[in-house]
């Protein structure tokens, strides 16, 4: 009996995994098809910005695994103490890829039940997503996700289930992120669990609002 509800269970999980990879390719294949008329905006002489070498390149790119967004469900949970839930942010950041490398990031969101890319550049955001796949298992990679904090504007990195243990998902800081832990005088090459991020910030915005009044 046993036996047979481990087979269920890893049947749901590997069935989850292959749905929720399904559901990605399918996001990407949807917009793929204006990915050129984004590459077009972009204006001549200013590739390099944008993470291209030259306007060649574009008939070469192609869209990646999409990377879902995620941010606070509840950023009173920070001034009560407690570690709240991670809340889907609706949209996705897809990279640019061209000789296996991603070059620029495109944002996309549904609207109207049609998927749109809304934004293109984070040639930096690129770079950075492929040195983290560098230190990281394929398996690892493949489920990555974007934690961002407003208040700062900070951008975390995490590959773990964000329903599970939500105060324990290991959190892989960004540049914008490093940049914040820096001022705070801390460590920025370390992995933070989410329940110490969220108490850093809690301590950062309650010393603001006390230098204010």
């Amino acid at each position: 009996m046993k036996k047979t509800g481990f087979i269920i269970l890893l049947f749901i999980l590997v069935s989850s995994v292959y749905s929720q990879k399904e559901a990605n390719q399918n996001i990407s294949l949807a917009v793929q098809t204006s990915l050129l008329q984004w590459l077009e905006k972009i204006p001549s002489g200013e590739e390099t910005n944008y993470g291209f070498q030259n306007r060649e390149e574009f008939s070469q790119a192609s869209l990646g695994t999409p990377i879902q967004v995620f941010n606070m469900g509840n950023d009173l949970s920070w001034q009560s103490g407690k570690v709240n839930y991670l809340e889907p942010a609706g949209e996705w950041r897809i990279p640019v890829i061209i000789d296996q490398k991603n070059r620029a990031v495109v944002t996309v969101i549904k609207q109207n039940n049609d998927w749109e890319i809304v934004d293109f550049g984070a040639a930096g955001l690129a770079g950075e997503l492929n040195d983290v796949k560098s230190h990281l298992t394929a398996e690892q990679f493949s489920r990555i996700k974007i934690f961002r904090l407003y208040q700062p504007l900070s951008n975390f990195l995490f590959y773990d289930d964000p329903a599970s243990n939500p105060d324990q998902i290991i959190l892989i800081p960004l540049l914008s992120a490093s940049d914040y832990l820096e001022s705070q005088g801390l460590q920025t090459t370390k992995t933070w669990t989410l329940g110490e991020v969220v108490k850093i910030v809690r301590g950062s915005v309650s010393l603001q609002n006390q230098e204010q009044h």
